[in-house]
């Protein structure tokens, strides 16, 4: 009788080379926390001083450190020769990465250490190019990938040289509180919430979404809407310490708008948007996002980029309406139609946060992740010393 695999015996590499701070560099955190909390051993490989090495050390999360994008051959081939050396000096069981980029290199070292197996979760937003014969061969490696939801499965089936099963939908592995207490306005007001990232690149991402506000005030008042709207701008961090703060409130200055804007800094949680009444997304280089899921279970309308992922999200318009990421009329003419037509939306919302829990509950997710962990190592065990019998 085989002996069971022990999953708090084990330490796991995760590697996000990211210097944003959305969905996926999130999950990566949840990720190697959740492993460290069941007794297993967990560190990342991340850029320096970026911000998942200080959300990393905010969890006491261990951590090394690459210096360069794997843009070109160059950074690529420096990655290899410093995975391998980790691989040489310390004890790894299982490799998790979440940038597409890092798998060429990753199975290119793990060809060569078939007793590792590498997981890679999928949500990147990034253009396709037909893979070499080498790339694909190297990238096929990859022992599981995990997506977010259908659709993104869908695409990675499409695009990525590996086998269709070993893509796997684990849902986006979110906390849901026990119960949605959601907060409504006075008739005489809406609050319009969209979540600021922290990276100065996002002031021109947001420019579009504070040129859109003059129009859209014009265009109320001509239909004689009577609400007053408040556009908040809501962050995880202090404001004060925000790269694109005086940026921000320069751009609201200069069109007058002081006084239908609002700063607010909050957790990143479903608790956080239960009194708002529209979500509006920006733009991202991620095909799922986490804070849609967040505004979604608060049955909050949302309006969001128009990706694949996301209009399959709000339902092709029933939770929410899409615009395109650089249309600033569409962006303005569907917030009027989501205004002028509410109570449907809201309707359509009743019940929603039932359905996402079983898509996306974090309990569920750890089940899947917990599941994959243990048989992927057992599938490698067993092969490794499978081969060093016939050996």
């Amino acid at each position: 009788m085989r002996e069971k695999v022990r999953l708090s015996d084990l330490t796991i590499l995760y590697v996000c080379l990211s210097e944003e701070w959305g969905t996926i560099e999130r999950r990566c955190i949840a990720d190697a926390s959740y492993f460290r909390n069941i007794g297993g051993a967990s560190f990342i490989l991340c850029h320096e001083k970026s911000l998942i090495d200080r959300e990393a050390e905010k969890e006491d999360i261990p951590r090394l450190y690459f210096q360069n994008d794997l843009n070109g051959w160059r950074p690529k081939l420096n990655f290899y020769f410093q995975i391998q050396h980790i691989l040489q000096k310390q004890q790894v069981d299982i490799i998790h990465s979440y940038n597409y980029d890092s798998l060429l290199p990753l199975g290119m070292i793990l060809k060569g250490m078939p007793h590792i197996p590498m997981v890679f979760t999928f949500n990147e937003d990034i253009p396709w190019k037909k893979n070499s014969i080498f790339d694909r061969w190297f990238i096929s490696r990859t022992d599981s990938i995990f997506t977010f939801s259908p659709n993104i499965r869908e695409l990675a089936a499409e695009n990525l040289p590996v086998n269709p099963r070993k893509i796997h939908v684990t849902g986006a592995g979110i906390d849901f509180p026990a119960k949605i207490i959601r907060s409504v306005h006075a008739d005489e007001k809406k609050k319009i919430m969209t979540f600021i990232p922290r990276t100065e690149d996002d002031l021109k991402n947001l420019r579009l979404f504070v040129d859109a506000i003059p129009p859209l005030l014009h265009h109320l008042s001509e239909l004689n809407f009577k609400q007053r709207l408040i556009f908040t701008f809501l962050t995880d961090i202090s404001w004060y310490t925000h790269p694109i703060y005086d940026g921000l409130k320069r751009m609201i200055l200069e069109r007058h708008l002081e006084m239908h804007i609002s700063f607010e800094t909050r957790p990143l949680a479903s608790s956080s948007f239960q009194d708002c009444d529209i979500f509006v997304g920006l733009p991202m280089h991620e095909l799922f996002s986490d804070q849609d899921l967040y505004a979604l279970v608060t049955q909050t309308p949302v309006l969001l980029p128009r990706t694949s992922t996301r209009h399959h999200l709000v339902k092709q318009g029933k939770f929410g309406e899409t615009y395109h990421p650089e249309d600033g009329r569409e962006l303005r003419d569907k917030m009027i139609k989501i205004l002028t037509n509410y109570p449907n939306y809201l309707e359509e919302l009743n019940g929603v946060e039932l359905e996402l829990q079983e898509q996306h509950h974090f309990e569920r997710y750890a089940e899947e992740l917990y599941a994959h962990y243990e048989k992927l190592y057992t599938q490698r065990l067993r092969y490794t010393q499978k081969q060093k019998k016939l050996a």
